[in-house]
């Protein structure tokens, strides 16, 4: 509790920038629907978001070795609200694809600044805990983002401003810490082919999770919109996902810590998919089917990307954790770009309930190819298996303090990626040596 209580302003801080970003990013489709704009074009305008975020992860540390960390975390600051802040001033798709873009390109910085300074203020032997306080963090500030939603009218400019006020007083806790300005993270990433070699599993569960995370997040509140359910029920089913989320995630960790990893996984992306499946079942019920079934979406969907990082690490050396998942993260926010555009297009061909049944079946994925790995490899020894970290694709700043990440490559050195990959890649051995992921 020493080491949260450290770092709690800076934890204040994120919960209410998430809070802001989660409460813009349902607003903006309630907004589209009640201007008549198409799901199609929405789920473009969503995915302009994941496509500025991940933009920035590789503009933003440039910028950084630019002109200073406090110089470019305050001028991303501004934009953000500024950005936010338009976004009500002109209801447009092309403005709106514009500003989303540039709201994902500044949150991303504002996330490596953040972590930078929570790096900065945690000890080593501490790194474990406060980086699971900070994913429980997101979650908590993306709930209570979701609730604010009922606030005001979101036909009126005053939701945008509320928003754009939260980004700006999140700030605060930050800007004013007393730490020195924190040395920049930038993990290296590995190429497709090697990570794919490394762990199959790892890549396809964070595509796919990252496809139906985007589309949720983009086009959730334009599914309960488009339902007939006003901003007092899109709000909590946003929100009842969302808990959902915190609620199973530790459990679904524990649990995979005492079994085989995959199968977990599988288990997991099976439950998510019947939750996605039955919101959509459920429609006929009227608004209780649909928050019913966005809970138990939510309580297995989260779990996703972590089952799938977790169980990448267990097959790494720990000098290669911090590049091996930040290309997890990046192979994340591509599949979230395109989730929205094709989830869009999906809703406006069959409807609303497009969206879930869509989600549903990139669930299966993972849990179908988890099966099939299951067939033709040996299980990891238990022994050898780590311990579950909650995870969210945020910045590569975060994964600093990964508990696995005690070994990082210095940057100018040879990067870990020319290393081989586990014992049985090092040894030459057959996949039974070190079984693959």
């Amino acid at each position: 509790m020493r080491a949260i209580r450290a770092v709690l302003t800076l934890l204040i801080g994120v919960a209410v920038i998430l809070a802001g970003s989660g409460l813009l990013g349902t607003l903006l489709g309630v907004r589209g629907q009640l201007e008549g704009m198409s799901a199609s074009m929405l789920g473009w305008i969503m995915s302009g978001y994941f496509a500025g975020f991940v933009t920035g992860t590789f503009w933003v540390p440039r910028l950084i070795r630019r002109i200073g960390h406090i110089r470019a975390f305050s001028a991303l600051a501004s934009l953000a609200s500024v950005a936010t802040l338009l976004h009500g001033l002109y209801v447009h798709p092309i403005p709106w694809l514009i500003l989303r873009f540039a709201a994902g390109l500044c949150i991303v910085g504002l996330y490596i600044a953040i972590e930078s300074w929570l790096n900065e203020q945690t000890a080593n032997e501490e790194r474990g805990h406060v980086f699971s306080a900070y994913m429980t963090t997101t979650l908590i500030g993306l709930g209570l983002g979701q609730m604010l939603l009922l606030t005001g009218d979101e036909s009126r400019l005053e939701l945008f401003a509320l928003a754009s006020v939260l980004l700006s007083l999140g700030l605060v806790p930050v800007a004013m810490t007393r730490v020195s300005e924190p040395p920049l993270v930038e993990a290296a990433r590995l190429g497709l082919r090697r990570l794919y070699s490394i762990s199959p599993l790892g890549v396809i569960g964070c595509v796919f999770s990252g496809l139906g995370a985007g589309s949720f997040w983009g086009l959730g509140p334009v599914f309960a919109a488009e339902l007939g359910m006003g901003p007092g029920l899109v709000a909590p089913f946003m929100a009842l996902t969302i808990l959902g989320g915190m609620l199973m995630m530790w459990p679904v960790g524990r649990l995979s810590d005492r079994m085989e990893r995959r199968r977990v996984l599988a288990w997991v992306c099976v439950f998510a998919s019947l939750g996605a499946a039955s919101t959509a079942l459920l429609i006929p019920l009227g608004k209780w089917g649909v928050l019913l079934g966005g809970f138990a979406y939510g309580c297995f969907a989260f779990s996703i990307y972590s089952l799938a990082a977790a169980h990448t690490n267990d097959h790494l050396e720990r000098s290669q954790v911090l590049e091996v998942t930040s290309s997890l993260q990046l192979l994340w926010g591509s599949g979230a770009i395109l989730g929205p555009i094709l989830a869009g297009a999906l809703m406006q061909w069959v409807g609303p309930k497009a969206l879930m049944l869509w989600i549903a079946s990139t669930a299966l994925v993972p849990a179908a190819f988890a099966r099939y790995r299951m067939s033709v490899s040996k299980p990891l020894p238990m022994a050898d298996q780590g311990e579950f970290v909650p995870q969210f694709a945020t910045s590569p700043a975060a994964l600093e303090m990964h508990p696995e990440a005690d070994e990082v490559a210095d940057p100018e050195s040879p990067s870990a990626a020319s290393e081989p990959a586990g014992a049985a890649a090092e040894t030459g051995e057959a996949p039974e040596a070190r079984p693959e992921a």
